[in-house]
């Protein structure tokens, strides 16, 4: 058969594969990707006794296939021959040596089939459609594809291709959350490194990536999984370490790192800010190189930025402001010559037009009165106001305060911070004496109808607004009884009141749907129950394989200390949509499985209407 030698110039690595058919050796040449292509002169003599190689019997399908491509020919030892050529192509030194990472190609599946490759689309043919893209996920690209497909034109043997199926079968079986698996090419990484050339960004996916490796090592459920995947990576990198080496060095490597730059979302330096000059002027200037390395390492510069910050501060203060407050007196398009302030009481905003248009008008109006700098109060049922991306420097949203008591939801009439979703209709229109079936009615209309978009805020361009802390039953709760939560929403000052607020709140969720539940199966008179077993998701996890289809409820804890509650069928693209929205990268979640997607639903209003009055 024929031979392939593949030269890795950056990894400084080289493979060589024999006993190939040609039409194995075709499908390689077509699925590799390579700068230079030499031929070895024993080619050219061939079966038919001809130097033109290819142009009778064997060999006629390469040498159509190398005859589209640039080549050049070569001769002696392939190996010592071929690693010289590229030494001299990229200018390296004779004493540069190159790492054998052949694989031995004993009892391993052949190749496919040039037919084969190209009827499954794993050879891109115009008319055909990739098998990949039917077995992958849509949100699954680059090294993870090129990897699967190099699987199947590539079978590994038996014994790699057991393990790689048992990890498998063991991931699909697992409760705990997952890493995210940051991949990254291991050529462009090695030359960045060696180039020097490696910036904050990089170093921050080689932790992600070592971080990774050590979370599954410290995971029972993981930890076999990882164990199973050595051989494999070994076979697919060329380099075969003991496990206990790997975790050491990762654990050595991540520690290194993380004493030099700062990790997204960890980093003590700020943003210099003064109330007189825009943010936008200091985000330009600093954002570039704040909050990568460590302030330890770069102490002198960060204290030169912080004096010329102070130092264009007070020159504006002292030569620039007064002009401008001098121009803004003259010309103030409200109030007297001299600017006076207006103090403004609109009740029910704009309520009696079209909502939409209406709403949209009454934003407008608020945002005219904010930017003018009016004291006063504008009061609204409006709630999509809430979701207009209103320009507002100086407003704030204030809500009624409400009671729980005897399982109802009372107003208590005192103005707390925070926004309001939730006018108590149906309550109103009971005390007003509207038959109980016309109640019961309306609200079956409104779950049916606008509870899921209220409650959810799946059509709502800012879900940030939607949490936990915006009551559907009357609002904020501005409630003692957890120490480390207030109006605002959550407020840990430290990892360990972090972990004390996922308990708190899973144990309120728990004992909140699993009375539910419990009611649910009553009606339904059946013995079987089901446990509401919830499973955390921190920051750079993912959701296990088994969530994939099941319904489930989730609590989100964001960044911005908020809350929110949602239910889903497909629980890892809602936790990437959630993280894709800016600033909720590092979100962590809860969540627990429920049999059926109308449960979920149900109990999502449940937790939203109760949690606040948990505390």
């Amino acid at each position: 058969g024929y031979s392939i030698i593949l030269v890795l110039e950056t990894m400084k690595t080289f493979s060589a594969e024999d006993g190939l058919t040609e039409d194995a050796l075709v499908t390689k040449l077509r699925t590799s990707r390579y700068h230079h292509l030499f031929l070895h002169t024993s080619l050219r003599r061939n079966s038919s006794g001809t130097c033109r190689w290819g142009e009778f019997g064997e060999g006629g399908l390469l040498w159509g296939e190398c005859r589209a491509r640039h080549f050049e020919w070569f001769d002696g030892n392939p190996v010592t021959e071929l690693l010289f050529k590229v030494k001299e192509l990229y200018g390296l030194d004779n004493e540069v040596s190159f790492r054998n990472v052949t694989v031995s190609s004993e009892k391993r599946p052949r190749p496919l089939h040039l037919g084969t490759a190209t009827q499954i689309g794993a050879i891109p043919t115009e008319g055909i459609p990739s098998l990949l893209k039917v077995l992958l996920p849509s949100n699954c690209s680059g090294l993870p594809v090129l990897y699967v497909r190099d699987l199947l034109l590539n079978p590994p043997a038996y014994d790699i291709a057991y393990m790689i199926q048992a990890s498998c079968k063991l991931m699909s079986n697992i409760t705990c959350s997952i890493p995210e698996f940051t991949c990254i090419s291991s050529a462009k990484l090695v030359k960045l490194l060696e180039l020097r050339e490696a910036n904050h960004i990089e170093f921050c996916r080689i932790k992600n990536v070592l971080d990774e490796i050590l979370h599954m090592y410290r995971n029972s459920e993981l930890n076999e999984i990882l164990k199973l995947l050595m051989d494999p990576t070994w076979v697919a990198t060329g380099l075969k370490i003991d496990f206990d080496t790997l975790v050491s060095e990762c654990e050595w490597a991540s520690c290194r790192i993380g004493k030099m730059i700062s990790i997204e979302g960890q980093s003590e330096q700020k943003i210099s800010s003064c109330p007189i000059i825009p943010n936008d002027f200091f985000e330009d200037m600093e954002s570039s190189w704040k909050g990568r390395v460590k302030t330890t390492h770069i102490k002198e510069a960060c204290a030169e930025v912080e004096m010329a910050a102070e130092a264009l501060s007070l020159t504006v203060t002292e030569d620039f402001l007064p002009i401008i407050s001098r121009i803004k007196s003259t010309i103030a398009p409200f109030g007297g010559p001299k600017g006076e302030i207006l103090y403004v009481l609109v009740d029910e905003i704009c309520r009696g037009t079209e909502t939409a248009k209406g709403t949209c008008i009454a934003g407008s109006i608020v945002e005219t009165l904010d930017k003018i700098g009016c004291l006063g109060i504008v009061s609204t049922h409006l709630h999509g106001i809430f979701s207009l991306p209103l320009n507002i420097e100086n407003s704030i949203y204030k809500a009624m305060g409400t009671d729980y008591v005897d399982g109802q939801t009372k107003p208590n009439w005192k103005l707390i911070d925070g926004i309001c979703r939730e006018s108590l209709a149906f309550e109103t229109a009971q005390k007003e004496g509207i038959p109980a079936t016309v109640i019961q009615r309306a609200e079956e209309l409104y779950l049916s109808g606008y509870a899921k978009d209220t409650i959810s805020g799946r059509n709502e361009p800012k879900p940030e607004l939607l949490s936990c802390d915006k009551n559907v039953n009357g609002c904020d709760e501005d409630s003692q009884h957890l120490s480390s939560i207030r109006a605002g929403g959550f407020r840990p000052k430290s990892t360990d009141q972090l972990e004390i607020l996922h308990k708190e709140i899973e144990s309120a969720v728990t004992l909140i749907c699993q009375k539910k539940l419990i009611g649910f199966y009553n009606e339904k008179n059946t013995s079987e129950l089901g446990a509401v077993n919830c499973v955390s998701i921190a920051a750079r996890e993912l959701p296990p394989p088994s969530t994939i289809g099941a319904s489930s409820v989730y609590v989100m804890l964001r960044p911005d200390k908020k809350i929110y509650i949602g239910e889903t069928d497909d629980l890892e693209g809602r936790v990437r949509a959630h993280r894709s929205e800016e600033g909720m990268q590092n979100a962590s979640f809860l969540y627990f499985i429920v049999p059926g997607k109308s449960i979920a639903c149900q109990l999502e209003t449940l937790l939203i209407n109760q949690l606040p009055n948990q505390g």
